[in-house]
């Protein structure tokens, strides 16, 4: 399978990763950080709270086995402090030297800000931590050092936080308990990593979507992930089967519903919350597009040799992105055209007459 590069632009192409800003809400000022710096974004869960913290730390998060502090900002900006809520987010972001939590009101949107258009605030201000801000529309967007967030952390003093921060928790019976899974599945978040030295030639990966077993090649296969651990950004104007992008170790993906995009009867999802989705996605190893495919379920990686797949010419599973089944133990599974796939023209935007 060869890869052939589209002559349009990708839908959703980061074109400017170096100046691409992550904003979320306190209140009502609106903030941003650089996109490269974060790790991920997810609700907020409960927190360890160790005997005695610095000012402005919240308490300890365990993240996939490594402990790091938890900041409410509030407190920096001098901003009122007030309750936490189940809907309340958490951006993990890193520094220098150290991994840091944020604690926020709402994540909302990405946004480039051109490097000529960010202005420098006058003067002091919450120790340089905002030393500059941009203008989105009508909007004060103000931009976060992370990196001078970071040293105020490091010099903030063990003895004058005099906020008890687990009793702006919710304290009600199901918030808790709500709180506490989320803790214990960011502590260690489930990820199904291809090893090339195990996955390799004649490997497939399983899946279903809707009532068709599909599979696809493990070595175009980067990684299998649980899309409930992921909180999707929705980007507007864009077709209905991509679903947003996430942040994965740093890199930024399309969702692509891979039912909506072949046309499958799609399955209930009235009740799945826009900024989070349920299922598996499998992210594509694709040098064109930095794409994940949103499935109902991954079910196994198995061997399929070459002399158990009989190749189709058949134009209603070429719509179906099927170019050859396999038939193993009375089971068909049908090969995903992911040469198709990747080439559709629905996941590109025509510039030619731009």
């Amino acid at each position: 399978m060869e890869y052939k590069t589209p002559p349009n632009t990708p839908l959703l192409t980061i074109n400017d990763p170096d100046n691409l800003h992550l904003c979320f809400l306190l209140d009502d000022n609106i903030y941003a950080l650089n996109a490269q710096n974060i790790l991920e974004v997810t609700a907020l869960p409960l927190l360890n709270e160790p005997q005695r913290l610095p000012e402005y730390i919240v308490g300890i998060l365990n993240y996939n086995d490594l402990f790091i502090k938890v900041v409410d900002i509030r407190k920096i900006f001098a901003l009122p402090q007030k309750k936490y809520e189940l809907n309340n987010k958490i951006i993990i972001v890193k520094g220098d030297e150290s991994l840091i939590a944020i604690i926020v009101d709402e994540v909302t949107d990405f946004f480039t800000a051109l490097p000529s258009k960010i202005q420098r605030v006058m003067g002091e201000n919450f120790n340089n931590i905002t030393r500059t801000f941009y203008k989105l529309g009508d909007k004060v967007v103000n931009i976060i050092d992370i990196f001078t967030l970071e040293k105020v952390i490091k010099k903030a003093q063990f003895n004058e936080n005099t906020i008890h921060y687990l009793d702006l928790f919710p304290e009600d019976e199901e918030s808790v308990c709500i709180l506490n899974k989320r803790k214990n599945e960011i502590a260690q978040i489930p990820t199904m990593n291809l090893d090339a030295n195990v996955y390799g030639k004649d490997q497939y990966v399983i899946f279903t979507v809707a009532d068709y077993t599909y599979c696809v090649y493990s070595l175009f296969v980067r990684e299998l992930i649980n899309m409930k651990n992921y909180p999707v950004t929705k980007i507007p104007y864009t077709p209905d089967f991509v679903s947003g992008i996430i942040n994965l170790k740093g890199n930024f993906y399309s969702i692509v519903d891979l039912k909506k995009l072949i046309g499958l009867e799609s399955r209930a999802k009235e009740e799945e919350p826009e900024s989070q989705l349920e299922g598996k996605a499998i992210v594509i190893d694709s040098a064109e597009l930095k794409l994940a495919l949103y499935v109902d379920e991954i079910n196994n990686i198995i061997n399929i040799s070459k002399e158990c797949i009989v190749p189709k010419n058949d134009m209603s599973l070429d719509k179906l992105f099927i170019n050859a089944e396999a038939f193993i133990d009375n089971n068909v599974y049908n090969i995903l055209n992911l040469d198709k796939l990747i080439n559709d023209e629905r996941l590109y935007i025509d510039i030619s007459n731009q």
